[in-house]
């Protein structure tokens, strides 16, 4: 029986059926008079990817269907049944076009070839699937007969219609079966006879001669360039005799049928078909070469996106190719012929699943691979994943959905769109976690899309995977009826068909026979015969026979026998061979062992090649393998590759990627396991623990080497990656601290070892870490080292300089990312000299790495430890009340009735809604699209990204709880009245509602002294309700079919029992935990389904919240405590004493990396690092259970309490002065020392209590103006002496403004003050506190700005409404305009001004705009030379000149000349200008420069250096100055941080968001060999 190809047979038509029936196109029906089929453009097929359109049009007398059918049999439609199986059209869709062309009807017809044509077009032009997403797809129209004529004419029309240009560019082909270009004689008979009845029009166009014939012709000749024509003819002649008619620049074949069967075929096989389609796939290649080459570029592009976004380097094809090379021509069919394999392909009615299970060895994998084959040749879509045990890149399901999430987005437009659309907008998904993957991407998106066609996943070896029991929930919420198809092998593991009963997942199940085996075996040893030693086949088959008898089934040994009789001479040396083989693999894998014992040539390399293999986290190149043999054991190798089977006795070998693998997953069991009874020695033996410890010793020992160290002196954008390092740099620094974490605990060396290595080259393996963009190694390797640390503390007590020192990297690595995750993935080469010195100064980085040669340092900052709270977001005068957090955004409810989402990054506001009443409960949408809100009387809905709301709900009672369900379809709410309500999330309808009740624990009944609930609680996962009462237990309901599930009673003795004070489900479902907080003091965990206690902790909660993956569980007490516990367990893992009283809601990030409170008037982000330190830990680690659990007490951290009333609010910096004037809210002033941040000394106060809201000093630093909140002004004389210090005299001005004062500017002189009021802006005297001059100004004046400029005659520069006016300040006034210019700003007036900032040398004037808050008007940055302002300024001034100039200025035009508008949304704050650049920060925390005075418009920014985020947060109160020699200066509570030389720091970037790194010049090459950095 010959192998399964999928060619074209009546017998192989079962699966075509299948797929066919499966198609998401529109089926036909049986029935007769339908036959026929529908008119109009019908769908016929369409694929994934739809990327070329074929459009089939019918002739005379035919049909969208019965055309292209040789019968009435469904399997003769061959467009559709067979067309799409065939590889060339994967991403072809199929259409069928059907016009009323029977000319028997006794009706007669008016229509012409020309309104054929005409429909044909407009269907076109109508469909949604030729003019949607896909309207750029080539089209190619095949037409029969007369359909040829109506194509030609289709072309026509759309060539003389202006608005179908761009669908003419898409015609590519046109094919013409048996068409009559030129007319038929039989029309010609036929009117004759249509004569007598009715007349048909058409039949009229086709009479040779007509004139709509001639026509078309003659216009055609001129129409069809650039498309190409193919012509195929009949040879069969019928009673009307042949049709062969011919049009110039075609393309012609014969077809061996008549006129009517040119269109209709017995098979696949049939010639005639097969000629058709070999010109249809000619056309294809056409169209693949000269139109679809962007379009493979771009989906390249693409998919390198979703790589990097989903941690999946490619699809697993060389693991396929693997499996399929060692498949045998002809084997593995018994499966894929089975009928219960052919229905799960095929009938949607099927079950979803196919498990497949068999014995170890046994072929399983191959047989998947066929089965992947067998989909992919009928171009089903295929996604498919390959489970290695010990392979930590191939064992686990988070590993297998985001393989399967990307695999299924190269082949579907829908997904990809999807998937990319995440990785533009940043929505995180933890890839190390299954149920956020499936969560975001499945269920959020994936499952959601209306699938074209069904979908198979094919999981090889599901029990290899280490956590294999958590797929099943998941796939339990596939819905039954979804185009999803999984096969899955596996060994006949109990505990997986439990699971597919416990989730009840229908499935096909089939166990792998003896007799299939065998077979496939005999396939196997017949296609290797050549090589064994036989005289003749009588010898050959004997010996065949033999090693087939023996195999017992079993693959592997029959593969391991073969290669150890391929090096045989003689058929009696073959047998004897036979002979001493042992039957199964221990023995079989004993004998390689001997033989390799007695091998001493090779012995010591076999011995460190299969440690290396196994203990390897995942599996080795054959280059890394070499440079760890060279490493561990000293040896060189370099033709490994063709040697290394031959030294392990083909234990190990070299796959298709180049990575040594081992032969089978067994080899792994039999050489980990105790086996020494059955071996000579045990040399071989892998003792776990030993090995990793000295695997994880090499890795060191490579780490802290030469290849690692960079050159002190290294600023700027270069980079270590430029460095050419050894092949086994990414193991060792990707995967070290696995080994260690699983090595000895009692070996004091390897202490030394890593500390030698942090204390060395620590930061370089950061900043390679970093270049990938995944920092999990780093939180991988403190976690690692902190596991390995508790466990030497059985061994050792925890003292000497090398545990202290890996203990605190263990801390500080946690801290690192938490703090400067992203703007070390943004620039790795930061960590060496941007990082360690914003670090608090006890830090072991900070210790280690601050003092590079001429680095940044950060002066001022009294802290010198870490601070949990990474920032805070405050909102003066009202109260925060909720707070939730999904995905990219993190929404608070305040209680003036608004609603906030801000960035979860940045913490930058996104968003803000007003829900116009207290808002106490947020949840946003999986996909983060919207946000629902809800008070005491009503919920509303807010789409995100119009910010408008869809609907709103009026509620009876007030809200006790309230989330969407799983799939986000409905939104679930429990009210105090018992009352739980569905809504449409979509519409707000009220679809269901069910009143709940107290149970009666006794009866089973409705309590009946119920009162009314305290506390509910959702879980969309598991699909229950927990609902408090007052002092009784917590009552459960499942959610689907609102019935009682139980009760839980935290003491059955006592009545009452205490109240419960809060209430949440762990989020992830597999944990199946309830958390439950008492007034007694206690926090109980308990099962829901079996409501039993399962831990229990002492401790006083009044809030409480879970992480997204179910580990973390924060509380937090009345006096603003929080504990973080092991939600689990409960053991407590880390406290937050924060002194700040009132928390009322808790929420995690999505990575779990930080979480939020809200309490007062704020909302707090903190990330502490035990959250780093939880991921899990995915291998089969040494430790035993007893071994693992910390023994340290859990860390306990007091936040820093600041005194509020000493905030600074105002900052001023006078130019050249080593001092800084800082306003505080008591209203008091005081001197900071610029050298190091320090108080140097309180200024008179001029009010107390009120809080300075301004400070202006002028450019000679004698006078200082203060503002505080009153509008009370102040103006001091001062002089700024060495030392620094400040002598202060008295007040020169103390007056009241009659507005609010928005700001205020001084003379060049310091004789006058500008004082700028929401109304007016006036000109007062400083001697005498008289107003000199006014301007009033309109009530529509909202956003504007002053400046001013020594350079200019008019010094005072006014904008408004994008109109930048002049004044001086002796002619100030409304009677005394300046020349006013039109700044060319559309957007002027609408949104506010953010900075109107002039250069330092006046040449340039610099004016930001902020965008609109819903997204509509971005943000703008706009560069003028004022050299035109400057010559407006003097002709103003000449006599007789003023009145002239200012009329003509008024009218005149002035662009900018320079515009940089995509760097303006990056821009949080505009700091000032440093020597001829503008300095800002940007959303990220970098400061950042533009240079200003360049003749032309900049192609790049420089980035500088990085603040952490919790010195600018996103209060309205962000106080930031540049020093005039270039410090950048912060107000951070009460203390002035001072950040010196990171301006010398440079990192250019374009406008792509590319580095530029310049080539280096002979003078900085040179200079290379000076020990202090160059600039």
């Amino acid at each position: 029986m010959e192998p399964l190809r999928r060619k074209s047979t009546t017998a192989t038509s079962f699966l075509d059926r299948s797929f066919s029936g499966l198609s998401l196109g529109r089926r036909q029906s049986e029935h007769v008079d339908e036959v026929r089929g529908p008119l109009g453009l019908n769908l016929i097929y369409t694929p994934s990817e739809p990327l070329i359109d074929f459009i089939f049009v019918h002739g005379l007398r035919g049909g969208s269907r019965k055309t292209w059918s040789k019968t009435e049999d469904i399997n003769h439609f061959w467009i559709q049944q067979w067309l799409p199986l065939e590889p060339r059209f994967k991403n072809v869709r199929i259409h069928s076009f059907g016009y009323n062309s029977d000319w028997g009807e006794r009706k007669g017809s008016i229509l012409t070839v020309h309104d054929f044509g005409q429909a044909l077009l407009g269907e076109i032009l109508n469909s949604p699937d030729l003019s949607g997403h896909d309207e750029n797809a080539a089209i190619v129209l095949v037409g029969h007969s007369m359909g040829g004529i109506v194509i030609k004419k289709t072309l026509l029309l759309a060539r003389q219609d202006p608005h179908c240009q761009k669908l003419v560019g898409r015609f590519h082909s046109m094919f013409f079966l048996a068409t009559p270009h030129r007319g038929a004689d039989s029309a010609q008979l036929l009117r004759k006879l249509l004569s007598v009845t009715s007349s048909k029009a058409y039949v009229e166009d086709l009479t040779p001669g007509s004139t709509s014939t001639q026509l078309i012709n003659d216009e055609f000749r001129n129409a069809y360039q650039g498309v190409q024509l193919w012509s195929f003819f009949e040879t069969v002649s019928t009673s009307m005799g042949l049709i062969v008619d011919r049009i110039c620049g075609e393309r012609i074949q014969l077809l061996n049928a008549d006129h009517r069967h040119v269109c209709k075929f017995d098979s696949r096989l049939d010639s005639n078909y097969c000629s058709l389609r070999n010109a249809f796939v000619a056309s294809i290649e056409s169209i693949e070469k000269t139109r679809l080459s962007n379009k493979r570029t771009e989906h390249l592009s693409q998919m390198q996106i979703l790589s990097q976004y989903l941690g999946v380097a490619e699809r697993p094809e060389s693991e396929l190719a693997r499996v399929n090379q060692r498949q045998t021509e002809g084997s593995c069919r018994w499966l894929t012929d089975k009928q219960s394999f052919q229905e799960w392909v095929g009938l949607p009615t099927s079950p979803q699943f196919f498990w497949l299970d068999g014995e170890p060895a046994t072929g399983k994998s191959t047989i998947a691979g066929h089965v992947i084959k067998f989909i992919e040749e009928t171009n089903g879509d295929c996604a498919f994943f390959f489970f290695k045990h010990g392979d930590s890149t191939k064992s686990s399901i988070a590993v297998l959905l985001r393989s399967l999430a990307w695999q299924m987005a190269r082949v579907n437009t829908g997904v990809r769109q999807e998937l990319l659309a995440m990785a533009e907008q940043g929505h995180f998904v933890d890839r190390a976690d299954e149920g956020s993957v499936w969560r975001n991407i499945f269920a959020g998106r994936i499952l959601r899309l209306e699938w074209r066609q069904p979908c198979y996943w094919i999981i090889d070896a599901l029990d290899e995977c280490s956590n294999y029991h958590a797929l099943f929930p998941l796939l339990s919420k596939v819905e039954r009826h979804h185009p999803l198809r999984i096969f899955i092998t596996s060994r006949p593991v109990l505990a997986i068909d439990r699971l597919f009963t416990q989730e009840k997942l229908d499935r096909i199940e089939e166990t792998i026979s003896i007799r299939e085996l065998l077979e496939d075996i005999r396939l196997y040893l017949q296609a290797n015969a050549e090589f064994l030693p036989a005289e003749n086949e009588v010898d050959r088959d004997r010996l065949l026979t033999r090693i087939l008898n023996r195999s017992n089934g079993n693959f592997l040994w029959t593969y391991l026998v073969l290669q150890e009789l391929a090096d045989t001479l003689s058929v009696q040396q073959a047998y004897e061979v036979l002979d001493s083989v042992p039957n199964g693999m221990d023995g079989l894998y004993s004998r390689i062992l001997d033989a390799l014992m007695n091998n001493p040539r090779n012995r010591d390399i076999a011995k460190a090649i299969l440690k290396w293999t196994v203990c390897s986290s995942r599996p080795l190149t054959i280059d890394e393998l070499k440079e760890a043999l060279r490493l561990d054991i000293n040896v060189i190798l370099p033709r490994l590759e063709l040697t290394l089977g031959s030294i392990t006795g083909n234990l190990v070998y070299v796959d298709s990627d180049n990575k040594a693998q081992l032969a089978h997953q067994t080899v792994r069991s039999f050489l980990t396991c105790d086996r020494t009874h059955e071996l000579p020695t045990n040399e071989f033996t892998i003792i776990r623990s030993r090995d990793h410890l000295n695997i994880g010793r090499v890795c060191l020992e490579y780490l802290r080497g030469s290849e690692l160290k960079v050159a002190r002196y290294r600023r700027g954008a270069s980079s270590s990656r430029s460095l050419k390092r050894s092949a086994f740099v990414e193991y060792a620094v990707q995967h070290f601290s696995d080994h260690i974490a699983r090595s000895h605990a009692d070996d004091a060396t390897i202490l030394s070892d890593i500390q030698a290595f942090l204390s060395s080259n620590s930061l370089t393996w950061i900043e390679i870490v970093a270049t990938t963009k995944d920092l999990t190694p780093i939180v991988q390797a403190a976690k690692n080292l902190k596991a390995y640390l508790d466990r030497c503390a059985k061994y050792q007590a925890p003292i000497g300089q090398a545990i202290q020192d890996v203990t605190a990297w263990a801390a500080d690595l946690g801290r690192i990312v938490a703090s400067f995750g992203k703007p070390l993935m943004t620039n790795p080469g930061a960590i060496h000299f941007l990082l360690p010195p914003v670090c608090p100064s006890t830090s072991i980085i900070h210790r280690s790495f601050a003092n590079y040669p001429r680095p940044m340092r950060v002066l001022g900052l009294a802290e010198d430890e870490w601070d949990d709270r990474l920032s805070c977001i405050i909102n003066p005068g009202r109260q925060a009340l909720s707070v939730t957090c999904e995905d990219i955004a993190f929404a608070v409810g305040f209680s003036d009735g608004t609603a906030h989402i801000y960035d979860t990054s940045t913490a930058q506001e996104k968003h803000a809604f007003n829900h116009r009443d207290q808002v106490r409960f947020v949840a946003f949408l999986t996909t983060n699209q919207y946000l629902a809100t809800a008070s005491r009387k009503k919920i509303s809905l807010w789409n995100c990204t119009t910010m408008v709301s869809p609907w709103e709900v009026k509620l009876n009672d007030p809200l006790l709880a309230m989330c969407f369900n799983e799939d986000d379809t409905l939104l679930m709410g429990a009210t105090r009245s018992n009352s739980l309500l569905f809504w449409n999330s979509a519409t707000g309808e009220l679809v269901n509602s069910f009143q709940f009740s107290d149970i009666d624990e006794s009866t089973g009944r409705e309590h009946r002294h119920a009162r009314a609930p305290t506390h509910a609680a959702f879980s969309p996962e598991l699909s229950l309700l927990a609902v408090v009462y007052r002092q009784r237990p917590i009552v459960l309901w499942d959610l689907e079919d609102c019935s009682y599930v139980g009760q839980y009673n935290k003491d059955t003795n006592v009545f009452p029992g205490p109240l419960c004070l809060a209430l949440i489900f762990n989020p992830k479902a597999e944990v199946q935990l309830v958390a439950a907080a008492y007034d007694d003091g206690e926090i109980v965990a308990f099962d829901p389904w079996t409501q039993r206690t399962r831990a229990s902790v002492n401790a006083d909660t009044a809030v409480m919240q879970g992480s997204k993956d179910g580990t973390i569980l924060v509380s937090g007490d009345g006096n603003g405590k929080i504990t973080l516990y092991d939600f689990e367990t409960l053991k407590v893992l880390y406290n937050i004493n924060s002194y700040e009283l009132g928390i009322r809601d808790f929420a995690f990030s999505n990575d779990g990396l930080r979480f939020f409170d809200v309490r007062g008037d704020h909302c707090n982000i903190w990330g502490p690092p035990i959250l780093v330190r939880r991921a899990e830990m995915n291998d089969e680690s040494s430790i035993a259970p007893s071994d693992d659990p910390s023994i340290t007490a859990p860390p306990t951290v007091n936040t820093k309490t600041y005194d509020d009333d000493r905030a600074i609010t105002a900052m001023a910096a006078p130019y050249g002065f080593d001092v800084i004037f800082c306003g505080r809210e008591n209203g008091s002033v005081a001197v900071y020392s610029a050298l190091d941040g320090k108080v140097l000394q309180e200024l008179v106060s001029s009010a107390k209590n009120i809080a300075i809201m301004f400070l202006h000093l002028s450019r000679t630093g004698r006078v200082l103006v203060s503002v505080d909140r009153s509008g009370r002004v102040v103006a001091r004389k001062l002089e700024i002496l060495r030392g620094p210090r400040v002598t202060e005299f008295a007040f020169v001005l103390d007056r009241k403004a009659i507005d609010v004062v928005e700001q205020t500017l001084i003379s060049a002189d310091d004789t006058k003050i500008l004082v700028c009021m929401l109304h007016r802006d006036e000109i007062w005297e400083l001697e005498t506190s008289n107003i000199l001059s006014e301007i009033p100004r309109s009530d529509y004046r909202v956003h504007w700005r002053w400046t001013q400029t020594s350079r200019l005659s008019m010094p005072l520069i006014y904008f408004c409404d994008g109109t930048a006016s002049l004044f001086s300040w002796d002619l100030f006034g409304a009677s005394h305009p300046g020349p006013s210019m039109d700044l060319c700003l559309a957007e002027a007036g609408t949104t506010p001004v953010v900075t109107l900032t002039p250069s330092a040398d006046a040449s340039h004037l610099c004016i930001m705009l902020a965008g609109s808050r819903s997204g509509l008007l971005s943000p703008t940055l706009r560069v003028w030379n004022m050299r035109e302002m400057h010559a407006v300024s003097r002709d103003t001034h000449e006599p007789n000149a003023k009145e002239q100039s200012t009329q003509e200025a008024i009218s005149q035009k002035l662009p900018a000349s320079a515009t940089y508008d995509q760097l303006a949304k990056d821009i949080k704050l505009v700091i000032g200008v440093y020597e001829d650049s503008l300095i800002f920060l940007t959303h990220q925390g970098w400061v950042c420069s533009l240079k200003l005075t360049s003749s032309r418009e900049e192609s790049h920014y420089t980035r500088h250096f990085f603040i952490p985020f919790r010195y600018h947060n996103s209060a309205s109160s962000l106080i930031v100055h540049v020093s005039s020699k270039g410090s950048i200066i912060v107000a951070y509570r009460t203390e002035v941080i001072i950040f010196t030389g990171g301006l010398g720091f440079e990192e250019k970037i374009s406008w792509k968001g590319d580095t530029i790194v310049p080539r280096p010049s002979m003078k900085s090459t040179l200079g290379r060999g000076r020990s202090d950095p160059l600039f």
